[in-house]
């Protein structure tokens, strides 16, 4: 088999990957890739010496978002794509998925220098432009805490998202359903994030154990990648992200955890639907959509 060398996309805080690296890196040899583990603000890093560059722990770019965008628009074979990427990672995509039919959690929008009404109900305070529940922190309603951290995340020029707290995932937790080349791959549940009423969660505070979405869970994650799909290009991976309901939270198609340890076989079904994207663009084939 003929080897060719790409390029998974790090950061300096986590250059060798995360739990999933090692059997994602032998999926991806298996299929005659060998990668690169490269930090994408690394400024000797030829990107365009790949044929391709897949996303993967980035995962510190929230303050720097500008400078992230610009380096996804700079790596010529990038995928998720930079289109994708500048979508994605600010979650008021979640206003599109809605306006096409999605059930999406309710959500209400403030941007800094509008007014943050408290609710009269548990819920979750959040900015759009974060990863891993960073800045975000769940409240009794009326807790005079919340103005305090909308303010905090309006100073630092932060859009926040106001949504109810859905206390069915206390018991049943989040599911995430990955979708591989527009296929279910596995799946996989997290424990509950927030506590109402106890500050910020810290990073990595839940337990994640292999689950199988319901047939109505994976029926929704793949109109939900549908929907995306169809605002520019099929996309290579999409972590769904689901509440009790179910109720999408989150569409993950930049750099979301893939939970492979967790599925057997399933970084060899990253790795085929990599080697199918490489195969198309080698041949020419288009994945824009219409």
């Amino acid at each position: 088999m003929s080897r060719t060398r790409i390029a998974l996309a790090t950061c300096a805080s986590w250059p060798e990957l995360d739990a999933d690296g090692p059997e994602l890196v032998a999926a991806l040899a298996a299929e005659g890739l060998d990668a690169d583990l490269v930090a994408w603000d690394d400024p000797a890093a030829d990107w365009a010496s790949y044929p391709l560059v897949v996303i993967r722990t980035t995962w510190d770019y929230w303050d720097r978002h500008a400078q992230f965008l610009a380096w996804a628009r700079s790596v010529p074979r990038l995928v998720n794509s930079a289109d994708v990427v500048a979508w994605n990672t600010d979650k008021i995509y979640l206003r599109r998925l809605q306006a096409a039919g999605i059930p999406v959690v309710p959500t209400v929008w403030v941007a800094p220098g509008e007014d943050f009404v408290t609710p009269d109900h548990p819920f979750v305070v959040k900015p759009s432009v974060s990863a891993g529940a960073r800045d975000t922190a769940a409240y009794d309603g009326g807790d005079p805490l919340a103005t305090e951290h909308v303010a905090r995340l309006h100073a630092a020029g932060k859009t926040v998202m106001v949504q109810p707290y859905v206390d069915a995932v206390d018991s049943a937790g989040e599911t995430a359903v990955l979708v591989f080349g527009g296929v279910v791959s596995h799946g996989a549940r997290k424990s509950a994030v927030l506590t109402v009423g106890e500050g910020e969660v810290a990073l990595g505070s839940w337990s994640m154990q292999a689950r199988t979405p319901s047939a109505e869970e994976q029926a929704l994650a793949l109109r939900v990648v549908e929907v995306a799909s169809s605002w520019g290009e099929d996309l290579l991976y999409a972590r769904v992200d689901l509440l009790p309901g179910p109720l999408v939270i989150e569409l993950e198609v930049t750099e979301p955890s893939l939970y492979l340890t967790l599925a057997p076989g399933s970084a060899a079904r990253f790795a085929a639907a990599v080697a199918g994207r490489l195969a198309s663009l080698s041949s020419g084939a288009a994945t824009p959509r219409s």
